[in-house]
């Protein structure tokens, strides 16, 4: 399959632009922090395959404060009683990455402050909450009420639901005062009253303050801050939960400190919309790139900075990583199949001179030639031109792209113009409709228009993906292994 290379090549178009922008944290981030208005980085597959190995044997049923410290008195054999055994821990997981997409809300962390309050959706007896109740979060347990305003949800749905909608009180400035723009009606509780229900203590707690004037609303836009008085009083209740959470990121692989990692925006066709997919790689100024680093048919996140180049082969971005120097500060990166063994490796570009190597490892170039004048503006591009299996080089110089079919300088043997690079447009490379041949795509204020052809004129698909006129990188690749590049922005 043909066609990796081309999630590089607009970020080095960005690069010589100097539009590369400042980078940024996870969606919603307010900078230092866990973002709670954020995509889940952990997938279903991933949380299950945790659960299993990480769920206790024993748990504290019963505890007493003794001397500022919590003493256990009782130890009981695990049990799963979410839901009251309505759900399987498969199904609850499942229900709280959908309910955190339909939010907008990292349904993984809720996922995990779910466990924290639960003891691991056990529901110790010394508690105030109940299985049967549906409530996950500890909504309405009250310091000292014995469980009196406890709310009581329907189903496990709508209890995992009204936690995500409580959880955007203090995430999400956006919310209204009322709640009527959260997507869906608040969730009524099964023992409602006139004098207590939970749209009311939604709204109850949107429009107030605490003891010292502080509005709740958008007071815990990070899971940081949350506790004293935010959700719970323990001044270490977010430790616990992000502590688990980090548990979790670890045995997969993925860095702990994932919220400080760009987000990758896929999608899986050449269309707008919201992402089929995410990932996470690259701090704020390293170059992003995507391609087939094992030849299993799908392109995978890699970031290059000063020289070193990180690569996972995993489309979420997670370890274990690939990690090797080679080329140094200044340099631009590409990668692509440079043998046809079907498996991309690396490149730098130099002053103009070209530096390929066909593995995945420090040492020198295996092929090196002349091609352009980087140094003037030219951007250095690769892709399958002619169907062979094989990427070779290219470069566009004023809107004009000249492409070659041998790694090697001299004239470009395709020459055509297509957008206007001189004025703002970003150039992609990519197999658009799965045909073996890469051909041109540029962005123009967020309108993607690609080509089918190695020529001029008008985009054969346009659509708008991401807002790259306020710092979304733009790039491509074969997300799924159909044959098929498909959009990407990273934030």
């Amino acid at each position: 399959m043909r066609g990796r290379t081309r999630a590089s090549i607009l970020v080095i178009a960005l690069t010589l632009a100097t539009l590369v922008p400042a980078g940024g944290v996870a969606t919603g981030s307010t900078g230092g922090g866990t973002p709670v208005m954020a995509s889940s980085i952990l997938s279903e597959d991933e949380l299950v395959a945790w659960w299993r190995q990480r769920v206790p044997s024993t748990v504290c049923n019963r505890a007493t404060w003794i001397d500022g410290v919590w003493t256990c008195e009782e130890w009981v054999p695990y049990e799963f009683r979410a839901g009251d055994g309505a759900v399987t821990p498969r199904q609850l997981i499942r229900i709280y990455l959908e309910e955190g997409r339909r939010q907008g809300v990292a349904g993984d962390i809720a996922f995990m402050q779910g466990i924290w309050e639960t003891a691991y959706f056990f529901y110790p007896d010394g508690g105030q909450v109940r299985p049967w109740q549906n409530n996950f979060a500890g909504m309405g347990a009250f310091d000292g009420s014995g469980g009196h305003y406890v709310f009581h949800f329907p189903d496990v749905r709508r209890g995992v639901r009204a936690q995500m909608q409580h959880l955007r009180i203090y995430a999400d400035p956006g919310v209204n005062t009322t709640g009527t723009n959260l997507g869906v009606d608040l969730v009524m509780n099964v023992d409602a009253t006139a004098d207590w229900n939970y749209p009311d203590r939604w709204r109850t707690i949107r429009n107030g303050t605490d003891a010292n004037g502080v509005p709740y609303h958008a007071s815990a836009q990070i899971w940081e801050d949350f506790g004293n008085g935010r959700w719970a009083t323990d001044p270490n209740y977010s430790t616990g939960i992000l502590r688990v959470y980090r548990n979790a990121l670890s045995y997969h692989g993925y860095p702990t400190d994932a919220a400080t990692q760009r987000t990758w925006h896929l999608r899986f066709a050449n269309r707008g919309g919201y992402a089929d997919a995410y990932a996470y790689l690259g701090r704020a100024g390293a170059t992003v790139l995507a391609c087939d680093w094992n030849g299993n048919g799908r392109d995978t996140p890699g970031v290059f900075e000063d020289g070193r180049w990180q690569l996972s082969n995993r489309r979420g971005g997670g370890g274990p990583y690939v990690t090797f120097t080679y080329g140094r500060a200044g340099d631009l990166p590409l990668c692509g199949d440079w043998n046809g063994n079907g498996r991309d490796t690396i490149a730098v570009v130099r002053d103009g001179t070209w530096h390929l190597r066909n593995s995945l490892t420090s040492g020198y170039a295996d092929r090196s030639f002349h091609y352009g004048r980087v140094t003037r503006g030219d951007i250095p591009i690769v892709g399958d031109w002619n169907r062979n299996g094989i990427d070779t080089p290219g470069i566009i110089r004023d809107g004009e792209w000249h492409l070659r079919n041998s790694h090697s300088g001299g004239p470009g043997q395709i020459v055509f113009t297509y957008g206007r690079l001189t004025r703002g447009d970003l150039a992609l490379v990519g197999d658009w409709n799965g045909d073996g041949r890469d051909t041109p795509g540029i962005v123009r204020e967020g309108e993607w228009h690609l080509r089918n052809r190695l020529s001029g004129g008008p985009g054969q698909i346009v659509f708008t993906y991401g807002r790259v006129t306020k710092g979304d990188v733009p790039l491509t690749g074969d997300w799924t292994g159909d044959g098929r590049d498909t959009p990407a922005i990273v934030r």
